[in-house]
């Protein structure tokens, strides 16, 4: 198989496919070239209760919790937009100034909810730096209309297929 050429490579797929271990496993021996952050599910009594936002850089905090008060919410999650952008948004805007890579994990409906999340996702593409990130499986316009970005590829990923796709992620960052 070829690998990938584009500027932007979206990873996508069914929840549990292993979008975020993937990003972390095609990213270590990157580390000092990529910006950006990742999320983690928070387990509480072995079920999922929220995620986590976690930087290259090592800042984090909770963006969403079951039950969490707050004025944005999406199912049983409460998310704290302050965490989206005091955190993610600002490791961002920092790649996109001094990375070659910027990583985002994830482009989904928590995260859109910000309006500067989304206008800092359209300066990390326009910017000269390549973007990896995961983007929500499910329809939805304004994750649809970033799918179909020029210069981009869309990769659907499965756990049949999750070491070939790593083996061609890392071919694909190995570009840069």
């Amino acid at each position: 198989m070829a690998v990938y050429t584009a500027k932007n490579l979206f990873i996508t797929g069914k929840p549990g496919s292993g979008k975020t271990t993937l990003i972390r496993e095609a990213c270590l021996p990157y580390m000092d070239k990529a910006g950006g952050f990742y999320t983690e599910e928070i387990i509480e009594d072995g079920k999922r209760g929220g995620f986590v936002i976690k930087t290259f850089s090592g800042r984090q905090g909770v963006l969403a919790r079951k039950g969490m008060p707050s004025a944005h919410k999406l199912n049983k999650y409460g998310i704290d937009v302050s965490v989206l952008e005091g955190i993610a948004v600002k490791e961002l805007e920092r790649a996109v100034e001094t990375k070659p890579l910027i990583v985002i994990d994830e482009i989904g409906s928590m995260e859109i909810i910000s309006e500067s999340f989304r206008k800092t996702l359209v300066r990390c593409f326009a910017s000269g730096a390549r973007v990896l990130a995961t983007i929500r499986y499910n329809a939805q316009p304004f994750t649809d209309e970033i799918k179909k970005m020029p210069d981009s590829e869309l990769i659907v990923l499965t756990r049949e297929n999750h070491e070939e796709i790593k083996r061609r992620v890392r071919e694909w960052m190995s570009l840069i």
